[in-house]
């Protein structure tokens, strides 16, 4: 996808006529006229002679310039947004490996290039309809489903751990939380993707938070299945939900970034079909809430009465209680109370149980006790 991956890596048309402003031929061939997905005809682009393109991808409409630099094709979507694709000798080829072949405008295409407009109308009709009451159903149960985290004001670190998430799909694209805004990536048709029109949007979101921050100059980091983060938050908007995610440290580099989740039809399905579809890219991590019924049931057995010590002589004053604070480490508590009998481990997140309390540790020290 142009907007969603097609520019990251490249573009390349045959011949039409050249321009004069830049060279418009790769091997031979003007690069002028219409190229489509050959894996999906619906997302196409357009090289026009006079040096402007068009380009509708994801339901999603934008224009701007575009220049040849050898076999290499750019596409300017503002000064500081663009994106580059490389011919292959017979299609360009993005950063997910699509396809972009040679094509004929149809009159369908041509309608679907010029749709975005009628169709941004029918967003806020379909938007406007939707009652508040499904919204907040679906507001409800992504709040019960998905414990937040928090963290510091400058995204450092976590202050309240929520609900550990696993990715089920590859090419979840994040970013250094030194970044005054996080790329959004959207998953549709079973796909995670983050294209060139993502790419676009996230340096202009970047040039307006922070004139001197430039996307090129910022960690990014690709996710894939079975990795595993934090989700901070969800955003209902009119047309899809958008969560927020936030990972551990790699070497040193804590990372952040958005995911979107499409209304089918711009139309909010009902809450469980739109958990349904989260779930296919992302799920949470069973915590202690399937082991906390353990020490209960063990509880539950019957033991013999511990036989209690010999009191202390008169003049002996009695032993210190047992203290717990936050903060300290795991070979501290066990140091004070003793091997736990029962231990979950979810990663950086531990929780240790004893017969009459319950220790969560995140990344060895004590951040919760009950």
């Amino acid at each position: 996808m142009f907007r969603y991956g097609f520019f990251a890596i490249g573009l390349c048309l045959l011949l039409t006529s050249a321009f004069s402003q830049a060279p418009s031929q790769i091997d031979g061939a003007s690069v002028v006229g219409f190229w489509s997905n050959a894996a999906n005809p619906n997302e196409h682009f357009e090289l026009r002679a006079d040096g402007q393109f068009s380009i509708a991808e994801n339901g999603q409409h934008h224009e701007g310039t575009w220049d040849l630099q050898g076999k290499t094709l750019a596409l300017h979507f503002s000064a500081s947004s663009v994106g580059k694709a490389q011919w292959d000798g017979q299609a360009f080829i993005d950063n997910e490996q699509k396809r972009w072949v040679r094509a004929t405008l149809t009159s369908t295409a041509q309608n679907q290039s010029t749709a975005p407009p009628s169709a941004s109308a029918g967003t806020t009709s379909a938007a406007q309809g939707q009652s508040g009451d499904q919204k907040a159903s679906l507001q409800e149960r992504l709040t019960s489903q998905f414990k937040l985290t928090k963290t510091t004001n400058d995204r450092k670190d976590i202050v309240t751990a929520g609900s550990v998430l696993v990715l089920q799909k590859d090419g979840l694209v994040m970013c250094s939380v030194d970044a005054k805004a996080s790329p959004t990536n959207t998953y549709k048709n079973g796909a995670v993707s983050w294209g060139f029109g993502a790419k676009m949007a996230w340096g202009m979101a970047l040039g307006a938070a922070h004139e001197e921050q430039q996307a090129s100059d910022i960690p990014q980091r690709r996710f894939v299945a079975g990795e595993k983060f934090w989700v901070t938050g969800f955003t209902i908007q009119e047309d899809g939900v958008v969560s927020k995610f936030y990972s551990d440290p790699y070497q040193d580099v804590r990372y952040y970034g958005q995911l979107k989740f499409p209304f089918p039809k711009h139309t909010m399905p009902p809450a469980d079909e739109e958990l349904k579809t989260i779930a296919e890219a992302v799920t949470v991590q069973p915590d202690d809430n399937a082991a906390g019924n353990a020490p209960q049931q063990a509880q539950q057995q019957p033991v013999m009465a511990p036989i209690p010590p010999p009191p202390p002589p008169p003049d002996a004053p009695p032993p210190p209680p047992k203290t717990i604070s936050l903060g300290q480490t795991r070979d501290q508590v066990v140091a004070i109370f003793g091997q736990p009998q029962k231990v979950v481990n979810l990663g950086t997140k531990e929780i240790d149980y004893y017969p009459d309390m319950k220790v969560t540790l995140i990344r060895g020290k004590v951040t919760d006790v009950q």
